[in-house]
C-alpha cells in the first residue's frame, strides 16, 4: 500500500499527503486535488499520463527550476528530481537549457545507474494504476469505451491461436456440398484461406493476428469487387469493338509510314532552324557588342583623372588613431562567473537548510496531533482497557492531560525557536538569490559593453575600408584608363574584322515546322486511338477470361470476412473474453448490496457490430449504462475498475477515479460505501472532486484541501 504522496514545486504546490489506503480528495477547484493524482502518476511513470512522455512535457508542470515527486510504502520509498539548468554560452550569449532526472531509492540494494534504479521500482510498486475520469469517460463513445476497457485490461484467449482458427476456417467454409459441386470454387476458398492466415504472424497474439487477416481481406475484396465488375462490362462492349476493329486495322501501316517520313523531314527543318537561329543571335550579339564598345571608349577617354591621395591619407591615420582597444571578454567575465557559480551553491545548500527547518516543524507539529488524538482516545476510554472495550480497567489517567498539556507547551517553544531559524534561514535565502540576480546584471552590462566596443572597430574598419579603397583607385586610375582603352579598342577592332555565314530565312522555315508539327500530331492521334482500340480488345479478351476468377475470389472473400468477423471468430473471441469480465463485476456488484446482473452486447439484432453494457434491472429489463443514474453509472464503473485490476494483477492495486464532481449527496454516498466493500480486494482507493455537501465516511480519510489539508492531514469522517 501506498501510504504517502510527496510534491514539490508542482503546479504552484508542495506537500506530504498521507494515505490510509482510503482516502478521499475534496475542495475548491484549484486546491490540489488533481496535482495529487498527477503527482502519483508521475511517481510511479516518470511522466504524468495522458500528456506527452518527454521530460521536456513534463517540466511544464514545474513552478520553479526543480520540481519532486515522491511516493512511500510500507517498506519502501523513492523520490524523481527533475531540474532545468541553463547554462549561457559567454562568447554568443545564447542559453541553453536542458533538463536533469535523478531518481533515489530507499532501501537501496545496490543500485548505481538510473536504469537499474528505475528498474528497481517498476519491480517493487508496477506501473499499473486505474485512473478514471468520470465525466470524460462519460462523453466516450461506445467504440471508444470498448476500446477503453480492452486496453486496461490485458486479457489474451487461451483456447483461441493461429492453429485453431484455421481449423475453424476450413471447417466453416471447405465444405463437402462445395468440393462436389464447385470444385473450382472449392479449390480458390481454400487458397484464400491460406493466404490470409499468412498475414498471422508467428508472433502475433489472436486479437492483433485476427486484425492483420481482416485488414488484408478487406484490400482483397475491394480489388476482386472491381475486378469482377469490369469484367461484366467487358462483356456487353466487346460486340462494340468488334465493329470497329476493321476500321481500326485499315491504313495504319500506310498511316505510320507517313508519319515516320514527316518526323525525319521536322528533325532536318528544326536542325536547320537551330543552325541559323544560333547563327543569327551570334551576328546581333557582335553587333550589339560593337556599339557597347565604342561608347565604353569615348566614355573612358571623356573622363577625367585625379589622383591626389593626401586628404584620404589623413583621414585613414585619423580613423586608425580612434581605433578602440579589444575587450578581453573572457577575462572581464570569468570573476563574475566564479561569483554566481559560489552563490549559486550557497542558494541551494541554504535552500536544503530552509527546507530541513520545515520538516522539522512539520514533524513537531504531527507529534502534538499525535498527542491530542491520544489524550481523546484515554478519555473515551474511561473504565475500560485501550487495546479492547471488552477489558475492565480502572487504571487512573487523570494526569495524562497535565503530561499533554506540559509537552505541548515544549512543542509551542520549540515551533518558535524553529519559526525563528525558518525566517532567518529564508531571509538568507532571499539576499543570495538578489545577489546572483545582481551578478547577472552586472555581467550582462560587461557583455553589452564589450558588444559596443566591437561595433565601434568594425564600423572604423569599414571605414578605413572604404578610404583604402579611394586611395587604390586614385593611384591606379591613370594605369587603369590606358590598359582599358587597349584592351576595349583591340576588342572592337577583331569584332569589325570578323567574317559571318550566310544563313536562310527564318519565317519560312518556322512556317514549314508548324504546319509539318500540326500534321504529324494529327497522325499521331490517329494511329494512338487505333492501337489502343486494338490493345482494349485484347485486354477485354482477357478479362473475359478472368471473369469467373473474380466472380468466385468475390464470393469466396465475402464469406470469409463474415466468418472473422462479428458474426464469426470476432464475435466468439469477444464472449469469451467479455464473459469472465462480466460475471466478476457482478460478484463485486453483490458485495457492493446491489443484485442487478451486468450484461455486455457486441452485436444489434441486425448483425451489425457494436459494444453496448449495462445491467438487468428487477423487472428482468436490460437497461443500458447511458441510461442508469448518475450514481448507478458510478457504482457499475468501480467494480469494473475493480475487476480490470484484478485480473491485471500488478504490483501495486491502486483504484482512483477523478472529477467525481457532478454527484449528488445521495449518489456519492452509495459510491463511498459500495468500494468500501470492494476496499479489501485493492491496496488504494482514491476518490476526488470539488464536493460542498457533508457525507459519511466511516473508515475514510477525507482531505479538504481547500482548507489547507493534505499536507499532513489525519482527518477521518
Amino acid at each position: 500500500m501506498i501510504t504517502e504522496i510527496r510534491m514539490e514545486n508542482i503546479k504552484g504546490q508542495s506537500a506530504t499527503q498521507i494515505l490510509t489506503g482510503k482516502d478521499i480528495f475534496i475542495g475548491r477547484n484549484g486546491s490540489g486535488k488533481t496535482t495529487r493524482i498527477q503527482a502519483l502518476g508521475l511517481a510511479m511513470q516518470g511522466y504524468v499520463p495522458g500528456r506527452g512522455k518527454t521530460t521536456a512535457e513534463t517540466i511544464k508542470f514545474a513552478t520553479d527550476t526543480e520540481m519532486t515527486v515522491g511516493l512511500k510504502t510500507s517498506d519502501f520509498e523513492f523520490t524523481r528530481n527533475f531540474t532545468k539548468e541553463e547554462k549561457r554560452n559567454g562568447k554568443t550569449g545564447i542559453t541553453k537549457v536542458s533538463i536533469k532526472e535523478d531518481l533515489s531509492v530507499s532501501p537501496g540494494k545496490g543500485e548505481k545507474t538510473a536504469t537499474e534504479k528505475k528498474a528497481r521500482v517498476l519491480n517493487e510498486v508496477g506501473n499499473f494504476p486505474v485512473a478514471l475520469d468520470f465525466n470524460e469517460f462519460l462523453s466516450l463513445s461506445d467504440s471508444k469505451r470498448r476500446d477503453f476497457i480492452y486496453s486496461l485490461s490485458p486479457i489474451d484467449s487461451d483456447s483461441w491461436d493461429k492453429e485453431k482458427l484455421s481449423e475453424y476456417l476450413h471447417k466453416r467454409m471447405l465444405t463437402n456440398d462445395l468440393k462436389e459441386n464447385n470444385i473450382e470454387q472449392f479449390g480458390i476458398t481454400k487458397q484464400l484461406i491460406l493466404d490470409a492466415l499468412n498475414e498471422y504472424h508467428d508472433r502475433q497474439d489472436i486479437h492483433d493476428g485476427l486484425i492483420s487477416m481482416i485488414d488484408w481481406v478487406a484490400k482483397e475484396s475491394t480489388f476482386w469487387k472491381r475486378k469482377q465488375a469490369d469484367s461484366q462490362g467487358t462483356v456487353r462492349q466487346m460486340a462494340d469493338m468488334k465493329n470497329e476493329m476493321a476500321e481500326t486495322d485499315r491504313n495504319i501501316a500506310e498511316t505510320k509510314k507517313e508519319l515516320d517520313e514527316l518526323q525525319h523531314s521536322l528533325i532536318e527543318i528544326e536542325k536547320k532552324v537551330a543552325a541559323d537561329t544560333e547563327k543569327k543571335r551570334t551576328i546581333d550579339n557582335r553587333l550589339k557588342r560593337i556599339e557597347e564598345l565604342k561608347a565604353e571608349i569615348k566614355l573612358v577617354n571623356e573622363t577625367e583623372i585625379d589622383t591626389d591621395t593626401e586628404a584620404l591619407d589623413k583621414e585613414v591615420a585619423g580613423l586608425v588613431a580612434s581605433m578602440p582597444l579589444l575587450i578581453d571578454l573572457e577575462s572581464k567575465l570569468k570573476p563574475f562567473n566564479d561569483e554566481i557559480t559560489l552563490l549559486n551553491n550557497q542558494t541551494n545548500e541554504q535552500r536544503r537548510t530552509v527546507n530541513g527547518f520545515k520538516e522539522q516543524i512539520m514533524n513537531v507539529e504531527a507529534n502534538v496531533q499525535t498527542l491530542d488524538g491520544t489524550l481523546r482516545q484515554v478519555s473515551e476510554m474511561t473504565g475500560a482497557c485501550v487495546i479492547s472495550q471488552m477489558i475492565s480497567c480502572n487504571k487512573d489517567f487523570t494526569g495524562f492531560d497535565k503530561y499533554v498539556d506540559e509537552k505541548k507547551e515544549q512543542a509551542k517553544l520549540v515551533l518558535i525557536d524553529l519559526q525563528g531559524q525558518l525566517d532567518g534561514a529564508e531571509t538568507i535565502l532571499s539576499q543570495l538569490m538578489q545577489q546572483a540576480i545582481g551578478k547577472e546584471q552586472e555581467k550582462t552590462s560587461v557583455f553589452s559593453e564589450a558588444q559596443a566596443v566591437q561595433a565601434k572597430r568594425e564600423e572604423l574598419s569599414r571605414q578605413i575600408k572604404v578610404k583604402e579603397t579611394e586611395i587604390q583607385k586614385k593611384e591606379s586610375l591613370k594605369e587603369r584608363k590606358e590598359g582599358k582603352l587597349s584592351l576595349l579598342e583591340t576588342e572592337l577592332q577583331k569584332l569589325v574584322n570578323e567574317k559571318t555565314e550566310p544563313i536562310g530565312d527564318l519565317s519560312i522555315m518556322e512556317k514549314q515546322a508548324i504546319g509539318t508539327r500540326a500534321r504529324i500530331s494529327e497522325l499521331k492521334v490517329q494511329v494512338d486511338e487505333k492501337d489502343k482500340s486494338k490493345q482494349t480488345l485484347v485486354l477485354m479478351n482477357e478479362n473475359v477470361l478472368q471473369n469467373n476468377e473474380a466472380e468466385y475470389k468475390a464470393n469466396a472473400l465475402k464469406v470469409l470476412n463474415e466468418s472473422l468477423g462479428a458474426k464469426g471468430v470476432q464475435g466468439e473471441l469477444v464472449k469469451e473474453i467479455l464473459e469472465p469480465i462480466r460475471s466478476q463485476i457482478e460478484e463485486n456488484l453483490k458485495l457492493m448490496k446491489f443484485e442487478q446482473v451486468p450484461y455486455f452486447q457486441t452485436e444489434s439484432d441486425t448483425g451489425k457490430e457494436l459494444f453496448e453494457f449495462g445491467w438487468v434491472n428487477e423487472r428482468g429489463h436490460e437497461v443500458n449504462f447511458d441510461a442508469l443514474s448518475t450514481g448507478q453509472q458510478t457504482v457499475f464503473l468501480a467494480a469494473m475498475m475493480m475487476t480490470i485490476i484484478d485480473r491485471a494483477q500488478p504490483k501495486l492495486r491502486i483504484l482512483v477515479m477523478d472529477n467525481l464532481n457532478h454527484l449528488d449527496k445521495q449518489n456519492f454516498q452509495l459510491l463511498i460505501n459500495g468500494l468500501d466493500e470492494l476496499s479489501g480486494k485493492v491496496d488504494n482507493i482514491i476518490l476526488a472532486g470539488a464536493l460542498e455537501y457533508d457525507f459519511t465516511a466511516d473508515g475514510w480519510q477525507v482531505d479538504d484541501l481547500s482548507a489547507g489539508g493534505g499536507r499532513d492531514a489525519n482527518k477521518i469522517a
